[in-house]
């Protein structure tokens, strides 16, 4: 299994061009555009920061997709926790 390697530029080229797919599929996680945005931009961060951190990467959409997914379930869960009862 090979690993390709881009750099931070091509990383946020990347983002740049798949801001409005992820923000659409972060809302309809949560079922509002104002809280996709947020679990769009913690993605967009968690993203930055694990290339950073040197984080090897074979298929770059479907990472990235999969951080905002986690970054979904997340806050949905937060969101349920502080829930009235």
């Amino acid at each position: 299994m090979s690993t390709a390697k881009f750099d931070r530029a091509a990383l946020e080229a990347m983002l740049v061009g798949l801001r409005p797919k992820l923000h659409r599929y972060a809302a309809r996680m949560a079922g509002s555009a104002i809280e996709g945005e947020d679990i769009a931009q913690e993605a967009v961060v968690k993203a930055l920061a694990a290339h950073d951190c040197g984080a090897a990467v074979e298929r770059p959409e479907q990472w990235l997709f999969r951080i905002a997914h986690n970054a979904a379930q997340d806050h949905l869960r937060r969101r349920q926790r502080s829930a009235p009862a």
